[in-house]
């Protein structure tokens, strides 16, 4: 009795190994956009299309391949949940980050408003925020800054759409 509940034990953790070896192995496959060209996607690059959407979502690229596009998707994950006007009304000591390069200074250092400041202070991070500096590569605080210059900031009643659910 004890053996056969052994036995089964170990069949099903081999089931399950073996679907997740599978798995882990096929995760980085790549297949060629049909085209009916019969190129493989090793002679022609740029029909490789990647099956794990999540290596997208991982380097903040759902949006686009850099610049204010990748840089709203950084800013949504990393930014908004603190400089929103929710927690801003709450009183959590957060600043409105709308409209900041057409401000003189920096509220809470009184440095005058550049790309290099607005990059220390994001990366030194602040008394009630967070430090950056390990998170943020200098491509994602490029494509961050962008947008802080370019389009930031959503300011309304409702939240807009999540870019990692962008189609």
């Amino acid at each position: 009795m004890v053996l056969r509940k052994q036995g089964r034990l170990l069949l099903v953790v081999a089931f399950f190994l073996a679907i997740g070896g599978g798995l882990w192995l096929g995760g980085g496959r790549q297949v060629a956009a049909q085209s009916g060209s019969g190129n493989s996607p090793a002679q022609s690059g740029s029909e490789a299309l990647t099956l794990q959407r999540s290596v997208a979502i991982f380097n903040y690229k759902t949006s686009g391949e850099s610049g204010w596009q990748r840089g709203e998707e950084i800013y949504y994950t990393k930014c908004w949940m603190c400089h929103n006007q929710y927690t801003i009304k709450a009183g959590t000591g957060a600043v409105p980050l709308k409209d900041l390069y057409k401000r003189s200074r920096i509220v809470t250092t009184g440095q005058p408003v550049n790309d290099q400041t607005v990059a220390e202070k994001i990366r030194n991070g602040g008394r009630a925020m967070p430090a950056y500096r390990y998170v943020l590569s200098d491509a994602d605080m490029a494509d961050l800054l962008a947008y802080l210059r370019e389009k930031c900031c959503f300011e309304g009643d409702e939240p807009p759409p999540n870019p990692w659910y962008r189609y």
